[in-house]
Formats: C-alpha cells, sequence, structure tokens
C-alpha cells in the first residue's frame, strides 16, 4: 500500500521495550516538513496548495496551542496597514530585525487571516470587521483572535484541510526527525525519521525541507515551553552548516503564576493592560505606564526592579489584579479563565500573584523574506528562525510569524522541491537511538539540570559579563564531557544551541530590547547595530562573530 494511503498515528513516547534497529523504509515526496504547530500546518498547506507532494512530521503541537492572538494588517484604517505593522515590529526589535524578512511578514499575514477565516477559522467579529485587541508594544489594535485559543483553532482547521486533501499529503504523527539529510552536493535532501509507538525507521527524500520544530526553552528552569522545546531543530540545522543569528535575544512571559499552590503554571495575556486589568507591586501599587505601548522586555524589569527594591510579594511575584475588568471581557480570555477554574477563585476577587518565565527566543536559523535558510533547500519558519523579531517580539507576534512565515516557507519550499524533482538520492543513514528522545539516566538528569542552572545565572532578564563569562565556561564544560558520547547526543545538541545564546551575549557589550546588560545599559548603534552569527566549526564548537547590519 502507498504511504500516502496512510497516517503514522505514534505517540510521543516510544514503546516500552528495546527501540528498533531494524533497515529504515523509504518514501520519497517533494516538501518534508517538520513540526506539527501552526507554522508547520501552514507550510504544508500552501505546500500542497502549490502541488507539492508534502509528509508532515506531527510530534506535538509545540507552542501552538498557547497562541491567544495574532497581529495582522487588513486595512480596516490607515493604521492597519503592513507599513505600520512593520514600523511596530522594527521598532520593537531594535532595529536589528532583517527587514526583508519582517516586511515580507507582515505584507503576507492580513491575505493568510482572510484565507483561514474562509477555511473555517471562527475569528471574533465586532461587526464587519473582525475583532481586534492592542498586544503589549503595539501602536494600534492589530491581534484577531478567537473565542477559544486561536492556535488551536487553526491547529484543528488546517488539519482538517490537510487530512481532506486528496492523496500527495502524509501525516506522520508523532513521528520524530533524527537527523537531517544531505546530498553530495551539501543540498537537504529530507530526514531520518522515527515512529516510536510502531517502532518503525523511515528515510525521507526530499529536494526541500521546511523547520517547525519551535524554541528551546526547556533548556531554562523555569519557561511557558513545551516539554521537548530544547533546540533540535536549531541544532539539526547547525550540523547541517546552517547559521544561527540573534540567540542572545531571549524573551520572558512576564505575567506566570508563581504561587505554589498546587495549581499548574498559567501564562496570562498582556491585552488585558489595555482592558481594566492593573498590575500592583506587594505593597498594592501600581507601577507600569500603561500611557505608552509597553514591550514584554520592559514589563519584566519593571517586576524585577520592584522585587529587587524590596516591594514584590513575600515570594519574589507581583500582583496580575482583574478585580476592575468587566465579566464580558474576562470571559473573552481563555488563558484567565483557566487560572481561575484552576485556582477556584472568582474574576471579582483574582489578584493572581506572577512572575517572569522564558518565553521565546528571538534567535534561531537564519532565513531570508522566501523563508530560506543558508543550507540550499533547507527552511525555516517560526520559533526555530531568526529575522523577523530582532531584539524583542512583539506580543502577538508569534501567531503572526508561524502564520505568515509558514505559507512563505511552504509556498517557496515546494517551488523548490517541485523545480528539483524527486528527492534527492542519498544513502540511508544509521539509526541512532540516542538522539530520540532526553535520556533519563541520573548522569543524564545532572548534566540537563546544569546546562539550566547555567543559563538561568547568565541568560536571564538581567545581564552581566561576569556571570556569562561564568556560564560559557561551565557550558563548554558541560560539551567536553559529553563530545564522543553518542549516547550524549541529544544533551550534546542542547549544550550547543545554549551556547549560542550564552556566547552571543557574552560578546554583546550593550543593551538593546530583551538583552539587558547591567554593566552596558545603554544602547550603542554605532558598534551593535549588527547581527551575531552562530556557526558550527570542524571540531563541533560553537563559533560566534559579528555580522554586517540586516
Amino acid at each position: 500500500m502507498s504511504i500516502f494511503a496512510q497516517s503514522w498515528e505514534a505517540a510521543d513516547e516510544p514503546a516500552t521495550g528495546d527501540i528498533s534497529i531494524a533497515p529504515p523504509e523509504e518514501l520519497s515526496v517533494d516538501v518534508l516538513v517538520v513540526g506539527g504547530g501552526v507554522g508547520g500546518l501552514m507550510a504544508a498547506y500552501r505546500a500542497r496548495t502549490e502541488g507539492a507532494r508534502v509528509a508532515l512530521l506531527s510530534g506535538s503541537s509545540g507552542a501552538s496551542d498557547r497562541i491567544s492572538s495574532m497581529n495582522t494588517a487588513l486595512g480596516y484604517d490607515a493604521d492597519d496597514s503592513p507599513a505600520a505593522l512593520f514600523d511596530d515590529m522594527y521598532r520593537a526589535g531594535g532595529y536589528v530585525n532583517d527587514p526583508s524578512v519582517a516586511a515580507a511578514l507582515a505584507r503576507r499575514i492580513g491575505p493568510e487571516v482572510l484565507e483561514l477565516e474562509r477555511l473555517g477559522v471562527p475569528f471574533h467579529r465586532a461587526g464587519e470587521h473582525l475583532a481586534r485587541r492592542q498586544a503589549a508594544g503595539s501602536t494600534s489594535t492589530r491581534a484577531v483572535y478567537t473565542l477559544g485559543l486561536v492556535g488551536v483553532d487553526v491547529a484543528r482547521t488546517l488539519l482538517q484541510v490537510l487530512s481532506a486533501s486528496e492523496g500527495n499529503f502524509v501525516r506522520l504523527a508523532g513521528a520524530k526527525a533524527v537527523d537531517l539529510l544531505r546530498d553530495d552536493d551539501g543540498r537537504a535532501a529530507g530526514a531520518l525519521v522515527y515512529s516510536p509507538r510502531e517502532r518503525r525507521w523511515l528515510v525521507v527524500h526530499s529536494a526541500a525541507v521546511v523547520l517547525a520544530t519551535g524554541g528551546a526553552g526547556q533548556l531554562f528552569a523555569r519557561t511557558t515551553n513545551p516539554r521537548g522545546s530544547v533546540g533540535t531543530g536549531q541544532a539539526m540545522a547547525l550540523e547541517m552548516g546552517a547559521q544561527l543569528a540573534d540567540m542572545e535575544f531571549v524573551s520572558f512571559e512576564p505575567f506566570v503564576t508563581s504561587r505554589d499552590t498546587g495549581a499548574a503554571w498559567h501564562d496570562l495575556p498582556t491585552t488585558v493592560l489595555r482592558e481594566g486589568a492593573r498590575i500592583r507591586n506587594g505593597l498594592g501599587q501600581e507601577f507600569l505606564d500603561l500611557g505608552s505601548p509597553l514591550t514584554k522586555d520592559i514589563i519584566c524589569r519593571a517586576m524585577v526592579r520592584e522585587v529587587m527594591e524590596g516591594r514584590g510579594t513575600p515570594t519574589g511575584g507581583v500582583l496580575y489584579d482583574i478585580r476592575e475588568m468587566d465579566p464580558e471581557v474576562v470571559d473573552r480570555y481563555v488563558q484567565v479563565k483557566e487560572a481561575l477554574r484552576s485556582y477556584g477563585v472568582s474574576a471579582s476577587a483574582a489578584q493572581f500573584e506572577v512572575s517572569p518565565a522564558q518565553h521565546f527566543l528571538m534567535g534561531g536559523v537564519k532565513i531570508d523574506s522566501t523563508g530560506a535558510t543558508t543550507v540550499p533547500g533547507l527552511f525555516a519558519v517560526g520559533e526555530v528562525a531568526a529575522g523577523a523579531h530582532g531584539a524583542h517580539r512583539l506580543a502577538a507576534g508569534g501567531g503572526m510569524e508561524v502564520v505568515a512565515g509558514g505559507a512563505i516557507a511552504g509556498q517557496n519550499a515546494a517551488r523548490c522541491g517541485l523545480d528539483a524533482g524527486p528527492g534527492a538520492s542519498v544513502a540511508p543513514a544509521s539509526p541512532r537511538p540516542a538522539v530520540l528522545a532526553a535520556p533519563q539516566s541520573a548522569r543524564s538528569e545532572r548534566l540537563m539540570t546544569r546546562i539550566r542552572t547555567a543559563l538561568d545565572h547568565g541568560c536571564g532578564i538581567l545581564r552581566t559579563g561576569a556571570a556569562l563569562t561564568e556560564t560559557v565556561a561551565e557550558l563548554s564544560e558541560i560539551q567536553s564531557e559529553l563530545t564522543g558520547a553518542d549516547e550524549d547526543t541529544f544533551l550534546l545538541r542542547g549544550t550547543r544551541v545554549a551556547m549560542a545564546v550564552a556566547e552571543s551575549a557574552r560578546l554583546r557589550e550593550e543593551s538593546r530590547g530583551d538583552h539587558w546588560r547591567v554593566d552596558f545599559p545603554q544602547r550603542d548603534d554605532v558598534e551593535w547595530l549588527c547581527n551575531l552569527v552562530a556557526t558550527l566549526d570542524d571540531d563541533g564548537n560553537v563559533s560566534v562573530r559579528p555580522t554586517a547590519r540586516a
């Protein structure tokens, strides 16, 4: 039976028993999409509409399940234009975004939102127009939303549409890319894939690969990222010879519930600041200037200052106060309602204790305005990619990026794959069970804890040269312990991504966006209006250097 007539339904975790090392099966497609969130689904959808044969690895939905709104430009008035959206992105990004990438997203998002509505995504409406919210950092009300979580609604709709397409699409549910493959000319040529539940190996041959694997938040101790977000996509791209850019810029979500009551963490939206919510310190005082378009980096630093100067709550947080919000407005926020249920309080009495948690990497695989990386045939979209956001990502910018960027990358990957013809012929790689999942040994757990402790020490909201030097030294020591041990490949990949973050932050001696150096508190547009790029040298070490301005 043709593999296009079936769908692998595999779990995220391996079944019990030994991992199979049987010879892999083979599949040839035009485009392989690695990642099952909104970015990957958009790429698969647009690749299919171009006529490409597509395989989608959907190990999990990643952070897409938490997208609550997305910035867009729909032309309802003079401020609702791609140019105005670009201006907000470029300003927030400290002018080190790649302007061609940001402009391409700003132009593409409006048409793609309307296409998603046509496909059935239930965007909330206000009369004849789509309803909008003003997200943190935006100068206008740009963000569309649904009455659920828009990321969930978009993913569900796209998966239904793709699953109903006639032939030439296969979803490898739960399957994992273990290694990316190259042909003799250095072009992307597919991936070695493993299905944990079925214990099946598969070599997918394709002339174009789209990475949509998300971020690396699980390399930090406290993060909003889902389990598995350890930078595997970035690391595999490095191994292919791709460049990582802007890795020093790490965004923190300000309003993450922090009280230890047994309830799960909840990341609460910033858009409520324009709809009646108040942020108070431990003394009950408001401390944010809501008269300006506050970005999340400014909010986080203000929160840290309140705590450091003794005005935080007893456990080191601040208060997210929704007691004065209109109940009808509260009812439109799924994340807030989830937190109310979890903590067993009513909106009229709710003051959630919150503190920041790592949320998003602006850095990732360097792409151009077509979604292409520096490796021919390899494309990237979403948090795995760099260029759109520069030093800081606007709130509701992640949803915009995966929808618009996914469409761009999928369309161009399809054209690349179709032009190249059948997937390039490469010898099947040897199965490497060690890189499938995080090792469970006590030694591996200790090493992962060391990686997280090192990043938290040097690469938090406030940074110093001394702490960053210590972080780089610790990560270097960890890498030395891991190099050459095949069973530690998973951890080695995570360490390389962590090193790219830490070394980039150590080198950038200024403050810009989410990179705040206490010892260099000013922005320096003379020396540092540039991007830092990380590559892998012949010895497997991460090397970081500055490049010309994007």
